[in-house]
């Protein structure tokens, strides 16, 4: 920015001026009433302000008065950060030269791990059958564990499905029914597959038909809890969560597994209660949270293991929890079986009918 002024004392306020930037203006003065000039964004370069002035006759001073300026190139144009660029560039060159030798050096080991791997599958096949044999006695174990007959109740229609991802799958679902009436569902998530989850499943069965009984959840959790980590499993641990149902009365807690969505028949919409907590066998004592609330005539509960949400399709997008209480939200008028059978119809659409990557379990009570 520049101001100016030209002065002269006859008729002052008759003066005017005129200005140019050299090497901006094309050579052409800008007459103006102004005292002021300004550019803005001007390239690097050397420039010369000009200014003159003339009085109320319009007689102008030829000489005027100029100002030399130099704008300075930003400091990604300047010597240095051109030097910079060619050392980056030989570093780019050579670090794609190390590279190249390396993928050279780890092929060739590829190659000979290649080898190796078939010289040893041959020596493992028959160590495979004798594994596969023992999985599916396990599975067999791990599957016996699950109940043989659903809770038949005048006042609740239940159905469940589940598919393991492996012989040995980690979810786990039970019911109880206590004398004084009240029905306990609990759905479990063991960590990781195979025999150690089905390990876990068996511990989960064993301490379930136990405590069940206990009104208190919270307090199973706990108790629970202390009895795995008694047994030292190492790092396992068992995602799980419990409800009770006592007339219209629910009561449930989890302990790090998937939201439990509530289709309430009243206003056709989906209630998500989401209860953080630590999965069983890891931290003793941890404050889980408990949420009730009132059942009506109509009203459709569903749990769920993260098997269904996280279903990856071949564009590596995951179906999602959101996805999953939409459609919840428009079947949790329909009768559990049919709701069931809606979301192993979406499963498949989504994973175009290949098998899943974890296990899928749904447990779905309606109120009748």
């Amino acid at each position: 920015s520049f101001e100016f002024n030209s002065i002269h004392f006859s008729r002052p306020e008759k003066n005017k001026n005129a200005y140019m930037l050299e090497g901006f203006d094309d050579e052409d003065w800008i007459y103006t009433d102004r005292k002021f000039a300004t550019y803005t964004n001007l390239p690097e370069g050397k420039y010369v302000f000009k200014v003159k002035g003339s009085n109320g006759d319009g007689i102008w001073n030829e000489e005027g008065a100029s100002i030399n300026i130099e704008v300075l190139p930003p400091w990604w144009r300047t010597l240095w950060a051109y030097l910079g660029y060619g050392l980056l560039f030989v570093g780019v060159i050579f670090s794609i030269e190390r590279l190249q030798r390396r993928k050279l050096l780890k092929k060739a080991k590829e190659t000979a791990r290649i080898r190796e791997a078939e010289v040893r599958a041959q020596l493992a096949e028959a160590e495979s059958e004798r594994k596969s044999k023992e999985l599916e006695e396990a599975r067999k174990l791990q599957l016996s564990m699950l109940p043989k007959k659903l809770p038949q109740l005048p006042h609740l229609d239940i159905a469940v499905y589940m598919k393991t991802a492996t012989e040995v799958g980690g979810d786990y679902y039970d019911f109880h029914i206590g004398l004084d009436g009240v029905l306990t569902v609990v759905i479990g998530d063991a960590t990781g597959h195979g025999l150690n989850a089905g390990t876990m499943v068996t511990s989960t069965k064993s301490l379930f038909n136990a405590l069940a009984p206990n009104p208190n959840i919270i307090e199973t959790f706990h108790e629970m809890t202390r009895c795995l980590k008694l047994m030292r499993l190492e790092k396992l641990s068992m995602c799980m969560a419990m409800l009770k149902i006592e007339g219209n009365k629910l009561t449930m807690s989890s302990a790090g597994m998937p939201p439990v969505y509530l289709y309430k028949s009243v206003n056709q919409s989906v209630e998500e209660h989401v209860m953080k907590g630590m999965p069983l066998g890891t931290f003793s004592d941890f404050p889980y949270s408990l949420k009730e609330t009132v059942l009506e005539t109509g009203d459709t509960i569903m749990l769920m293991s993260d098997g269904f949400p996280e279903l990856f399709n071949d564009k590596k997008e995951m179906y999602g929890y959101k996805k999953a209480k939409s459609y919840f939200e428009e079947n949790g008028n329909k009768e559990p079986e049919e709701i069931i059978r809606k979301f192993k119809d979406e499963g498949s659409k989504w994973v175009e009918d290949k098998d899943p990557d974890d296990d899928v379990t749904f447990v779905v009570i309606k109120v009748k």
